[in-house]
């Protein structure tokens, strides 16, 4: 039978002085792979499609990206060609905030003019996931105490400890330049003392259930109920 397509989304840009350049990637990836290691026999999991649109962080070395247009090509092509084997669906877990335009207008696109396979972007950072972060941190930003805290979750070897920094700066890189507001990189709060790992793990499993309830919503009968 067909699987359910799960096509982790990423980027490649500077998280500071003390995360990976695949911070979002990573946490999509694991989210992604975690719904498939519940569902072996109904996921189909794609290697992680890395460079996306992240042209807010330009001049930050390390920082590499693709212009919107080009992403949508990209992925309209994907699932043009996906859709010669699969009729059931792929879904696009999506960890990096500078791919939610291009995602959208790409899963419309699709969607409006083709019956199979129904296209879905999931974001990790959507409403429902903020209002749990919330609870534990005073803002959510990038490069962060929240990213650090997923990051130590996922594996404390890849946070630079020696190298995390305090910072408390505000801005909106959605229509300014990362450098524009932050010389380090870092928007948001970070303290040594506010990274935790434990609810950092806590906020990972809340991403899968809820990724693993809109899969249920979406695609009604793929994944199993418990």
């Amino acid at each position: 039978r067909d699987a359910l397509v799960l096509i982790p989304v990423g980027s490649v840009e500077q998280h500071g002085p003390h995360l990976p350049l695949g911070t979002d990637s990573l946490i999509a990836e694991h989210v992604a792979g975690e719904v498939e290691r519940r569902f072996p026999d109904r996921i189909l999991l794609f290697p992680v499609l890395a460079v996306g649109s992240s042209m807010e962080h330009v001049g930050f070395r390390g920082t590499t990206w693709v212009r919107f247009e080009s992403m949508i090509r990209y992925l309209l092509d994907v699932l043009e060609s996906i859709s010669s084997w699969n009729s059931i669906g792929v879904v696009f877990v999506n960890g990096h905030g500078g791919n939610v335009d291009a995602l959208n207008i790409v899963v419309k696109s699709w969607n409006y003019s083709n019956d199979r396979p129904r296209a879905l972007h999931y974001y990790v950072y959507n409403p429902r996931v903020v209002n749990l972060v919330k609870r534990y941190f005073p803002s959510f930003g990038h490069a962060d105490a929240v990213e650090t805290s997923l990051i130590a979750a996922i594996n404390r070897d890849l946070v630079r400890w020696d190298r995390i920094v305090d910072a408390d700066i505000s801005g909106n890189i959605n229509v300014v330049r990362t450098r524009d507001v932050s010389p380090t990189g870092i928007v948001g709060t970070l303290r040594r003392e506010l990274v935790r790992a434990d609810v950092g793990a806590e906020i990972l499993n809340f991403m899968v259930d809820d990724l693993i309830s809109q899969l249920r919503t979406y695609y009604p009968g793929i994944i199993p109920s418990t």
